[in-house]
């Protein structure tokens, strides 16, 4: 089936390795805020950095849009009444392109409310993507920051990012997701919310401690918690989904922060079964040398003196 994702704008990079990764799509097209893509089933309310997901219905240069609409088979796409969205251009086209479609109805009804059928019409570059609602993201990811929680720490992934890096390990629901520099629970919390199995670890005891605050606060029951060192850890697992420290706020930052990764990678590779992955970030294009297949690698702008990268790797 070929899909319309309406992606958000922080990252389109990182929007479109999710969709790839996670979906198992492949992209047919993509014009700012737009992504036509191929994919079989997938979980698709677990998607973070899609905030509308349409079954694709067509695209067009923006001077040809009036007559595509008048010439398209709109009522085998009608159920019950309808309501039209437009992204990136003036309101007016909202209604402009909901009175074509009125007039090629049988019994047309418009609903402002709860439209049983909601057409989205997205404007980029002088072209036009149309496509059928299917999902809204509903998640309240502002609501899970790190300073909202019970158990803060200033060092903490935004949760749309740290479902993001779960969803991009391909990890299933049942199956388990090991982040063994858990600190107070961002990623575990995430990967919990979406029925993933969760063990967490870390070197520091006050971190457990306040990871288990926090995955109590958010409802995640079951998530195993193991004070362990990354480099050493024994644990099977699906996948691994972790924010290593960096920089002078780790408590490590004395030792060589790259011999940690390189360390750190030759034990995930050792407790991964073959075709599992790892999304870890590291500082900026560091470059750590291991034996897992690089599947991506996506710059994250932390602020105007940081730049980060998502490395998604997969054990040959």
């Amino acid at each position: 089936m070929h899909y319309l994702f309406l992606i958000s704008g922080e990252n389109p990079e990182l929007a479109k390795a999710e969709i790839e990764l996670f979906a198992g799509a492949d992209i047919k097209g993509h014009s700012g805020s737009s992504v036509v893509a191929e994919c079989g089933k997938f979980e698709k309310q677990r998607l973070a950095c899609t905030k509308y997901l349409c079954k694709f219905l067509f695209s067009c240069e923006t001077n040809e849009l009036n007559a595509k609409v008048q010439s398209f088979g709109w009522q085998k796409h009608y159920r019950d009444n309808f309501y039209v969205h437009v992204h990136h251009t003036e309101q007016a086209k909202e209604k402009e392109l909901a009175e074509i479609i009125w007039k090629k109805l049988k019994n047309p009804k418009v609903e402002f409310k709860n439209p049983k059928t909601e057409i989205d019409f997205v404007f980029e570059n002088k072209k036009v993507f149309c496509g059928i609602r299917l999902d809204k993201n509903k998640e309240k990811f502002e609501a899970r920051k790190a300073h909202k929680r019970p158990a803060f720490s200033p060092i903490s992934l935004h949760p749309k990012l740290a479902r993001a890096l779960i969803n991009m390990t391909g990890v299933k629901k049942g199956g388990t997701i090991l982040d063994p520099f858990c600190g107070t629970a961002g990623i575990l919390i995430e990967a919990g919310l979406m029925g993933i199995r969760c063990i967490g670890s870390d070197i520091a005891e006050e971190m457990l401690d306040k990871a288990k605050i926090n995955l109590n606060a958010y409802g995640v029951k079951g998530c195993k918690l193991i004070k362990a060192d990354a480099r050493k850890i024994k644990i099977k697992c699906s996948a691994i989904a972790t924010d290593p420290p960096y920089g002078k706020a780790s408590s490590l930052h004395k030792q060589s922060i790259k011999k940690l990764y390189s360390e750190f990678l030759s034990n995930a590779y050792r407790i991964l079964d073959k075709k599992s992955r790892l999304a870890v970030i590291f500082p900026n294009r560091l470059s750590v040398k291991s034996k897992f297949k690089v599947l991506r690698r996506i710059d994250i702008p932390i602020h105007k003196s940081l730049t980060r990268t998502i490395n998604v790797l997969e054990k040959n």
